[in-house]
């Protein structure tokens, strides 16, 4: 019996955001030239991206000093940027460095120390919204001036060492309403300081982070299977991928096609392959074009 093949789409608002786009053609173009190019970290957290750039002859390296290249070494310097001390050390080093933090990772760098600069004669106190130990996270903290915290919920509020005056920024990929929740408790705790204007929230997450939620759910509920590729150690893919399943309970997270299952797919119309913002497009096109085939043999049985 002959069945009707699904329709299958690739998410247009999924994958790599600009920042990290640009970092991986800053690779590519160094690796054309030949040679060895060592990245200060992963450039993105997709493990089958990784082994294609490790392929063209980048490799990963980490703080360890027998890890770091000689003088005039290739390194990179990826889209989350890093501290002012690493920048001083990779000079000190001789170096050769291709920046390719985000612009937008840039610019909140900036913003952060100015601000810690201002309030820093007054103790007051730098906040930043995100992940302890994220690699971005370290790189704020690193342009602060030592009056800074890093928090990540309103619970964390009450407990911390907070001073006033006081500035709130947010990781640039921290999710919107969780900001706005720990923005209004900030507010709360400091009614006070907050009406003479001594409590500054700012909002510094990147556009294209805050648009992908709104742009995935409609994706979501538009099919009737959602495939979401992800790296597995990626934290963006496994807030978004499981967001993705609030909004439709038929959501299956992969790494890459060889773990799709042909069962997942039956009596199915629409089939949406979507992925994190570490997700490469070529990936999600291997993975769409793995479903493709399943779905027709299926059709002709």
């Amino acid at each position: 019996m002959h069945k009707l093949k699904p329709t299958i789409e690739i998410d247009p608002s999924a994958g790599f955001c600009s920042g990290v786009k640009r970092a991986i053609k800053s690779a590519e173009n160094l690796l054309k030239s030949g040679g060895e190019v060592s990245c200060l970290g992963e450039i993105v957290h997709n493990e089958n991206e990784m082994e294609r750039l490790k392929g063209l002859g980048m490799r990963v390296i980490g703080p360890d000093d027998s890890e770091i290249p000689g003088p005039g070494g290739r390194v990179l310097i990826r889209a989350h940027g890093v501290t002012p001390e690493t920048y001083k050390e990779m000079e000190e080093r001789l170096l050769s460095v291709t920046d390719a933090t985000c612009p937008v990772v840039l610019r909140l760098q900036q913003n952060v120390r100015k601000a810690s600069e201002e309030v820093f004669a007054r103790q007051g106190t730098i906040v930043i919204f995100g992940k302890q130990g994220h690699p971005e996270v370290i790189g704020l903290q690193g342009n602060a001036k030592g009056n800074v915290r890093v928090l990540s919920h309103p619970d964390d509020i009450s407990g911390a060492a907070l001073t006033t005056p006081l500035h709130v920024f947010a990781q640039t990929t921290s999710n919107a309403a969780s900001y706005k929740k720990f923005c209004e408790a900030i507010t709360a705790r400091f009614p006070d300081a907050a009406s003479r204007g001594e409590v500054m929230l700012h909002q510094t997450i990147c556009g294209q982070v805050s648009k992908r939620e709104p742009a995935l759910e409609k994706f979501a509920r538009d099919h009737d299977v959602v495939i979401f590729v992800t790296g597995s150690g990626s934290s963006n893919g496994k807030y978004l991928s499981e967001y993705c399943r609030s909004v439709n309970a038929r959501t299956l997270v992969v790494t890459g096609p060889g773990q799709l299952e042909k069962q997942w797919f039956a009596g199915a119309a629409s089939i949406g392959v979507t992925g994190a913002t570490s997700t490469p497009a070529w990936l999600m096109e291997e993975v769409a074009s793995a479903i493709e085939t399943m779905t027709s043999e299926a059709s002709c049985t």
